[in-house]
C-alpha cells in the first residue's frame, strides 16, 4: 500500500466501503424479506385455523348432524391446501384424516401447543410450514396441525438472492468509477497547490500558494505552507541583506588598503610613514576578519540576529580614528580631509564596531562624490541632550528627489559627476539601520553642485531598551 498513490488509496477505500455496505444491505434485506414472507405464511395459517373454527361453529349452530370427520373432509375438499391439516386427540389418536393415520409429519414432538407453535418441515420432499395449536371442538380439546407449502416463498427468496449476486459486481464497478472521479475531484485543490509549489523557487519566494475557500484540511495545509514560505522568505532576505552589507564593508576595507599601499609606493617614505601605512592596513585586515567571522557565524545561525555590545564610547576618538582610516584614500583622490572637535570629550553609549562602520560609510560616500581639490570635514558637537556628528563635503550634492530616496536599499542616484564606479546602493541604508539601532537620527541636507551634510544625532542618555536590545538585521 505504501507505493500506491493517494488517489488510488482513496478509490480502493471507497470500493471497500461500498462492498461492505452492499454486503450488509444484501444480508439485512434478504433477512428482512425472509422474515416478512414467513410471518405472512404464519398469518395465512392462523387465518385458515380461524375459518375452520368458524365453519364448525356455524355447522353446530345450524344443527348439522354430520360426524366431525365428515365435516372436516368437506372443508378439505373446498379449501386450498385442504389436505394439509390434521386433527389429533390429546393422547395422539387421529380424528382427521382417518385413512392417513400412519403419517404424522413428525410434528413438534414434546410440545402441548396450548399456544400456536410453528415449525418448518419437508412434506413429500418440499418445504412447508406447519402450525400446531390446541383448540376446543364439540367441547373437547384437540390438537390442530395446519400446513402450508413454502415453495413460493423460497422461489421469491432465490430470485432476490440471485438478483443481489448479479447486481453486486456491476455496483462495485460503478462505485470504482465513481470513487476514481470523486478522489480526482477531491484532490484537485492538492494538484493546484502542488503546481504552485513547484513554481516557487529561491528567486520568487514572495509568491504564495492558492488557499481554497473551503474550510478543510487542504486550506489549513495551504495556510501552513504559506506561513512557512513567509518565514523562509524573511530568512533568505535577511541572509542576503547581511551578506550584501558585509560585502559592502569588505569592499570599503579593500579600497582603503589598496589606496594606502598605492600611496606608500608612489615615493620613498620614512620608516615611520611606512609603519603608519602598515598599521592602517592591519586595522583594515582586522575589520575584514571581523566581518568574515560574522559571516561565518551567520551561516551557522538559525535566526540571523546581531547582538549589540553597548559600552561607553569616546565620540571624538571615534571620529579621529575614522578619519585617519580613510585619510590616505582621500589624499590619493586629491581631497582635503579634516575634522573639528569640541574642547570637552563627548561620550555616548553604543557598539564600537557598528559606529566605526557608520562613520566609514559616510566618509567613504563623501570621498566617492567629492571632486578633486574638494574638502571633507567631520565635526563633533553637543546640543542640549544630544551629541551630533556631521560629515560635510563639497561634492556634487543631491536633488530633492535623490535626497528623499538616498537611504533606500539598493538605490543609486544617476550622478554623472561621480568619480568612481557605482556602488551597490547599500551603504547609506546600512548606515540608517546602525543609527536606528542606537536610537539615533541620521539626516541629510544637500544642495546640487554645492555639497551635502550628513548628520547623526545621538541621545546622550541611552535608553535601557536600546542597550539591551537584540535587533534583526533589516
Amino acid at each position: 500500500m505504501g507505493a500506491i498513490s493517494v488517489r488510488a488509496k482513496l478509490m480502493l477505500l471507497y470500493l471497500l466501503v461500498t462492498f461492505l455496505g452492499l454486503s450488509a444491505f444484501g444480508m439485512l434485506s434478504y433477512g428482512a424479506l425472509r422474515y416478512s414472507l414467513l410471518q405472512g405464511k404464519k398469518t395465512h395459517l392462523q387465518g385458515r385455523e380461524d375459518r375452520l373454527i368458524s365453519l364448525l361453529r356455524e355447522n353446530k349452530a345450524k344443527g348439522v348432524t354430520q360426524p366431525l370427520s365428515e365435516q372436516l373432509r368437506n372443508y378439505a375438499l373446498v379449501t386450498h391446501e385442504g389436505n394439509l391439516f390434521h386433527v389429533h386427540t390429546l393422547d395422539g389418536g387421529f380424528i382427521f384424516p382417518i385413512e392417513d393415520a400412519s403419517h404424522d409429519w413428525g410434528l413438534l414432538a414434546g410440545q402441548n401447543c396450548q399456544t400456536a407453535a410453528f415449525d418448518s418441515i419437508l412434506i413429500d420432499g418440499k418445504p412447508a410450514m406447519v402450525m400446531c395449536h390446541q383448540i376446543l371442538v364439540d367441547g373437547r380439546a384437540v390438537l390442530l396441525h395446519i400446513g402450508g407449502t413454502l415453495e413460493e416463498e423460497h422461489y421469491i427468496l432465490l430470485k432476490y438472492r440471485n438478483a443481489l449476486f448479479l447486481l453486486m459486481p456491476g455496483l462495485l464497478i460503478l462505485s470504482s468509477v465513481c470513487g476514481y472521479f470523486l478522489s480526482r475531484f477531491a484532490l484537485k485543490p492538492v494538484d493546484r497547490v502542488t503546481r504552485a509549489a513547484l513554481g516557487i523557487g529561491i528567486s520568487n519566494l514572495s509568491e504564495r500558494l492558492p488557499v481554497p475557500p473551503a474550510r478543510d484540511e487542504i486550506q489549513r495545509l495551504a495556510i501552513a505552507w504559506n506561513q512557512l514560505l513567509a518565514k523562509l522568505e524573511a530568512a533568505v532576505s535577511r541572509l542576503s541583506q547581511f551578506s550584501a552589507d558585509a560585502s559592502h564593508d569588505l569592499r570599503t576595507s579593500m579600497t582603503v588598503m589598496l589606496a594606502t599601499a598605492q600611496l606608500s609606493l608612489r615615493r620613498p617614505r620614512s620608516e615611520e610613514e611606512y609603519r603608519d601605512a602598515l598599521e592602517k592596513i592591519v586595522t583594515e585586515c582586522r575589520t575584514g576578519s571581523t566581518l568574515l567571522d560574522a559571516l561565518l557565524s551567520l551561516t551557522q545561525s538559525d535566526n540571523f540576529m546581531h547582538e549589540f555590545a553597548f559600552k561607553k564610547i569616546d565620540l571624538c576618538a571615534l571620529v579621529i580614528s575614522g578619519c585617519r582610516r580613510v585619510e590616505d584614500l582621500a589624499e590619493s583622490s586629491g581631497i582635503l580631509l579634516d575634522w573639528h572637535l569640541p574642547t570637552e570629550t563627548v561620550f555616548i553609549e553604543g557598539d564600537d564596531l557598528l559606529l566605526q562602520r557608520l562613520l566609514g560609510i559616510l566618509l567613504d560616500n563623501a570621498i566617492r562624490y567629492t571632486p578633486v581639490d574638494g574638502e571633507i570635514r567631520a565635526e563633533v558637537s553637543t546640543e542640549e541632550e544630544y551629541a551630533l556628528v556631521a560629515v560635510r563635503d563639497t561634492g556634487v550634492g543631491m536633488t530633492e528627489e535623490v535626497r528623499r530616496r538616498v537611504f533606500d536599499r539598493f538605490y543609486q542616484a544617476d550622478l554623472r559627476e561621480r568619480k568612481s564606479s557605482a556602488g551597490s546602493g547599500l551603504g547609506l541604508s546600512i548606515g540608517r539601520w546602525i543609527a536606528d539601532a542606537h536610537a539615533a537620527e541620521l539626516t541629510v541636507r544637500s544642495t546640487p553642485l554645492e555639497g551635502s551634510v550628513f548628520e547623526i544625532r545621538f541621545p546622550l542618555k541611552a535608553s535601557p531598551t536600546t542597550q539591551e536590545s537584540m535587533l534583526t538585521m533589516k
